[in-house]
């Protein structure tokens, strides 16, 4: 578990050709507003079998870190950014490009994520070793109570209705108890088809929920049309290095921004959404001149692009140490490790402590090729957005269904893969987070049998889990982060109450000192 001799792995020239291609993946699909890193991710799946889990990993990780990277350049320039994450640099970028600064928001935009990866790879390395130790002392019950965790910090930090979160991580649950049973082996739940006795294969299912579904929603809706001309992109600069008087101005920005933004990483569903928007309004808060924000304020760009960077090395804590998957990526490439073989978690530091090195390299090696590919290319990137949408998308989905087939030449697989699609489009559509679903279906196994095994260690009681401080503490944490939306939206509504009562209020006593003062 060497940093140093992760990075001399990935510097193996195979490694660093995938670091390389995984990279300009990311950064193409990061930039096309209707893709994301995810999609991308999600369709090298099939590529573990033929690369091996750690080649696979490293270039996984340099498609993450550079589509978290992407995601703001079009925004910045075009107030059109590729997801939701790029929308707080936006905030900043855009007006800057307008007052004719692109390069210096490209530049700052592109170092605050380098900087940020290189902090949270730093921070991962020295927090690791303090996780594992406590995860060794690990059984059944603090995995049961680890899965239940995951499933409800996802449910609970979902945009949207609470219930409609729970009810998708309860369908991935369902689905993933589809085929034998982990303790006892019997087959269940197969429909009578012999092609599901070994449950709903990981890959279609990850490469149907977000990829074919990303692209199924993105067509419905249009995203992607009335893009920019060859003109707009000229207007762009070839390359732009940051100042030394923006990186003076930005360095203390970047470093609070990199260290909130690791520890919002490691939270189990958190991810480097919400570590960019708070990466941004911590910022103004601390900020002597608040209203310069979201007028071309340097700051409002280095905030959010260091926060998710680093965010998405913070990720890889409990996925490491615990085999906890805290968001969708984190999720696909548990299952990158468990299709090769591998478990993720304190046993994976001693069985395959090589892998754990190439996540710290790959992380850093990554930061340092998006910094520079990015200034390189920023404006050959760019020119996607001159083509159609519809050209990606018919793109991807062949990919889509070539590589889903490849695998295990079945059918089944194909039809998995749409009606996952179908299934992830419809609920995008009605607002059921697919990342839930996902997370349900992946912990699924790993919350049965922590149950199921717990229970049979304290022969057919739960004093297993009621006797144990850190499955305990973990149980009362997953209840409060069900409780956390209720109490927001509970709040929300007394502050709507409040500012619509004053102005009546007001009024009231106005009109009362009115009648005092004519008598």
């Amino acid at each position: 578990m060497d940093l140093f001799t992760g990075i001399g792995s990935v510097l193996e020239p195979f490694h660093l050709l995938l670091m390389v291609v995984g990279v300009f993946i990311g950064l193409i699909f990061g930039t096309i507003p209707g893709l994301s890193g995810i999609t991308a991710v999600a369709l090298l799946v099939p590529f573990s079998y033929v690369l091996g889990a750690e080649a696979a990993i490293i270039m996984m990780i340099g498609v993450y870190v550079a589509a978290t990277c992407a995601g703001s350049l079009a925004g910045t320039l075009f107030n059109m950014p590729g997801d939701v994450m790029g929308a707080a640099t936006a905030r900043d970028g855009y007006p800057l490009t307008l007052q004719g600064h692109a390069g210096r928001a490209i530049s700052i935009d592109i170092t605050a994520s380098a900087v940020g990866g290189l902090i949270g790879t730093l921070l991962l390395v020295l927090i690791a070793p303090q996780f594992l130790r406590i995860a060794l002392r690990f059984g059944p019950p603090e995995f049961f109570a680890l899965a239940l965790l995951g499933m409800t910090s996802v449910a609970s930090l979902a945009s949207g209705s609470l219930i409609k979160a729970l009810l998708a991580g309860t369908l991935g649950l369902l689905m993933a108890t589809v085929g034998l049973d982990p303790v006892s082996g019997a087959v269940r739940f197969n429909f009578g088809l012999q092609q599901l006795q070994g449950g709903i294969d990981f890959i279609p299912a990850i490469i149907g929920f977000f990829a074919v579904a990303e692209i199924f929603n993105s067509l419905y809706r249009g995203t992607g049309r009335g893009r920019y001309t060859a003109k707009d992109i000229e207007k762009i600069p070839r390359f732009a290095l940051p100042s030394w008087a923006d990186l003076r101005r930005t360095r203390w920005t970047m470093l609070r921004a990199s260290l909130l933004g690791n520890f919002i990483g490691m939270l189990p569903g958190a991810g480097s959404t919400i570590a960019a928007f708070l990466g941004y309004g911590t910022e103004v808060q601390l900020s002597r001149n608040p209203e310069r924000f979201g007028k071309g304020e340097i700051k409002g760009v280095a905030a959010p692009e260091a926060a998710n960077n680093s965010a998405a090395a913070g990720s890889m804590v409990p996925l490491l140490t615990l085999g906890i998957p805290g968001g969708a990526v984190t999720a696909i490439m548990l299952g990158v490790f468990i299709l090769n073989g591998l478990r993720p978690g304190p046993l994976l530091f001693r069985d395959a402590p090589e892998i754990a090195s190439s996540v710290f390299g790959a992380l850093a090696v990554a930061s340092v090729v998006v910094f520079f590919v990015g200034l390189l290319a920023v404006r050959l990137l760019l020119r996607l957005l001159t083509i159609p949408f519809e050209v990606f998308s018919t793109m991807v989905l062949v990919f889509a269904v070539v590589g889903t087939f490849a695998i295990y030449n079945r059918t089944i697989d194909l039809w998995v893969m749409l009606v996952c699609g179908i299934l992830g489009f419809f609920a995008k559509q009605y607002g059921f987070p697919v990342s839930a679903l996902v997370l349900g279906l992946v912990l699924g196994d790993i919350a049965e049998t922590g149950l199921v095994n717990g229970i049979g260690v304290s022969r057919g009681s739960w004093s297993a889990f009621l006797s144990r401080p850190f499955t305990i503490g973990t149980l009362v944490i997953a209840f409060i982060l069900l409780l956390l939306p209720l109490l927001w939206a509970y709040l929300g509504r007394r502050r709507r109450r409040a500012d619509t009562a004053a102005p009546v209020e007001r009024a009231e006593r106005s009109s009362t000192a009115d009648e005092q003062d004519r008598s």
